[in-house]
């Protein structure tokens, strides 16, 4: 009997598993969500599926610690570094409860940053770099400006209210896109719990759990966990509001989305992470991705080049590691007909030469009814040397040296030769001429002075 209600009961289960998975995505229309500042964007494009406000400053709380995090990454490869606690250790908001003089390796660091949102982790991972938050912020200023960031600066390196601290959701979601590359990125902030290990001042160590409730749930919570969610960060303060950036991958195709902005007076605590299943929902159900590369589209250009041996330039259009993302029925009538895809190329230099292989001369964007897919740099396929320049043999310094007949021939069969020995002759006579009329000039002065004297002679005589 028990193994009939067993057999019953996997029955059961199996013909539950072959039922399609529960969409958010019906009914549900974006617009409609009244979080203020929204971005969702496709992953290995960058294209943006759907905005609101995203490009307006707004206060983005503890998800600045993306790019605290980011930067540690990258400035500090060797995680198992120990680092120091400093003497001021921040204690407001969320921590991880690491206190002063404490030693622990950075990644937990890092684990405590950004599934405990620890305040105090920043604080001593920034002081670990750069020596202080201030040069810190530096750094993150720096970096931002690097990835396009136009609408962000940052002032403190775990996102505590502050006037002059700010990002735009768009911006977030540059910065997110930019992150998950890192694979050690993407595994802390995908992680459920992390155990810190014992340090020198706490012999149990720390057992952190992620904030972000599509990632983890704690026992006796409402569950919020979405299957496909990847990441990454949660931020909550009085002027920032509750903040997410998710992340999730279905089927290859990853989604970022920025939530900025829901104030607990006006909705729900979990309001977030609802919503956040359900753009994910909706992008993965309306929007679909392809390799341009298996288009066949156009990748070789020619252009004219001047002051160069060659005429032409030809370069070249890599489309590997991009992807092509838009609404469904978009991606289906393009991967039918490939050739309504339109190449629009425009130069960033004058074709001129010297041009070296290899070097960036233009952009090409790829245009499907008018609108830009993705954009590729043009790069010269062969390096351009300027052409040789044409010298004229200066005339010789010496008279004497007159040139061979052949050189002084004209071309105009007139038979006309010389020329230049003709010249250098009549530049001696002149001269020549020159030296003789001096000559007389001074012989007659002389005669001149030789008869005044004899007639003052001859009247001196006179008078005795």
């Amino acid at each position: 009997m028990f193994k009939k209600i067993t057999a019953c009961f996997a029955a059961l289960l199996m013909a539950f598993s072959l039922l399609p998975t529960v969409s958010f995505a019906e009914g549900f229309d974006p617009n409609e969500v009244s979080t203020p500042y929204i971005v969702l964007m496709e992953a290995s494009s960058g294209t943006v599926l759907f905005e609101k406000n995203a490009h307006e400053h707004s206060f983005p709380a503890s998800t600045t610690k993306v790019m605290t995090c980011i930067l540690a990454l990258e400035q500090c490869p060797d995680l198992d570094v120990t680092v120091t606690v400093g003497e001021n250790v921040e204690t407001r908001g969320s921590t991880m409860g690491i206190v002063r003089r404490e030693e622990l390796s950075l990644r937990s660091l890092l684990y405590g940053l950004m599934l405990r949102s620890g305040n105090d982790a920043a604080k001593a991972i920034a002081e670990h770099i750069s020596g202080t938050e201030s040069e810190f912020a530096n750094l993150m200023n720096q970096k931002a400006a690097s990835l396009g960031m136009t609408d962000t600066h940052f002032v403190k390196s775990n996102g505590l209210h502050n006037e002059d601290h700010y990002c735009s959701a768009y911006d977030m979601a540059l910065l997110t896109r930019y992150a998950m590359k890192n694979e050690e990125f993407r595994s802390i902030v995908s992680a459920e719990t992390y155990d810190v290990p014992p340090t020198n001042k706490d012999s149990n160590g720390y057992q952190l759990t992620n904030s972000n409730k599509l990632i983890y749930t704690k026992e006796g919570e409402d569950s919020y966990e979405y299957r496909y969610a990847t990441g990454v960060k949660t931020g909550d303060t009085d002027y920032a509001g509750r903040c997410l950036v998710a992340s999730a991958e279905r089927d290859g195709v990853e989604l970022i989305l920025v939530l900025f902005g829901d104030y607990s007076n006006k909705v729900s605590t979990n309001y977030r992470f609802e919503n956040a299943a359900k753009f994910f929902d909706w992008g993965f159900a309306n929007y679909d991705s392809l390799d341009p590369t298996l288009l066949n589209l156009e990748t070789e250009f020619t252009f004219p080049v001047t002051g160069a041996t060659e005429t032409e330039i030809t370069a070249t259009a890599n489309l590997e590691g991009h992807t092509v993302t838009d609404k469904k029925d978009v991606i289906a009538a393009i991967e039918a007909d490939p050739t309504q895809v339109v190449a629009q190329t425009a130069l960033t230099r004058k074709l001129e030469a010297p041009i070296a292989a290899g070097e960036v001369i233009g952009t090409v964007a790829y245009q499907y009814q008018s609108a830009t897919l993705f954009s590729v740099d043009l790069v010269a396929s062969s390096a351009i040397e300027p052409a040789p320049i044409e010298t004229v043999p200066a005339p010789s310094a010496s008279p004497l040296i007159v040139g061979t007949p052949e050189d002084s021939d004209t071309e105009d069969g007139n038979g006309e030769k010389g020329s230049s020995l003709v010249f250098w002759i009549v530049l001696l006579v002149v001269l020549l001429v020159i030296v003789l009329a001096a000559k007389a000039i001074a012989t007659t002065r002389r005669r001149r002075r030789r008869a005044r004297k004899r007639k003052a002679y001859r009247s001196n005589y006179n008078r005795r």
